[in-house]
């Protein structure tokens, strides 16, 4: 069985995010698009509103990592509400030290127009911060 529309943008923005290409990850996203980490790490806040502030959240990925890889596992599609779940766990180079990050993710994604409009990340920010103390530290 083929994929719905929304789990081939998904995996596309999941991909472009994974190589630093946020540029091209810009057109996938939908002005109106509510950005929310209900546990969030220290660096953020408890949501973005918008295709600014949102894009902007991004540039500090390079300066933290090295680099990052999302691994998805599992995808739930649910066409009927324009939502994708993903289930994930990530892999990190530290910038600052060149040590390791892992965690694992549930990312919802709601639809618009064939746009992102709703990402939802939920992760155990203690790693995030952990990662990210070294770095202020450095």
């Amino acid at each position: 069985m083929s994929e719905s529309h929304n789990v081939e943008v998904t995996r596309t923005v999941i991909d472009l995010v994974c190589d630093y290409r946020f540029e091209e990850l810009e057109q996938y996203i939908h002005e109106d698009i509510v950005m929310e980490a209900p546990y969030q790490a220290f660096h953020q806040g408890p949501m973005k509103r918008g295709r600014a502030a949102f894009m902007a959240g991004f540039s500090f990925i390079p300066t933290v990592f090295k680099s990052f890889k999302l691994n998805i596992h599992e995808v739930y599609d649910c066409p009927d509400q324009d939502v994708v779940v993903f289930e994930q766990t990530s892999f990190g180079i530290l910038a600052a030290n060149g040590k390791t990050y892992q965690n694992r993710y549930i990312m919802v994604f709601g639809f618009r127009d064939g746009k992102i409009v709703l990402w939802r990340e939920f992760f155990n920010p203690e790693l995030m911060n952990e990662g990210l103390a070294v770095m202020a530290a450095g």
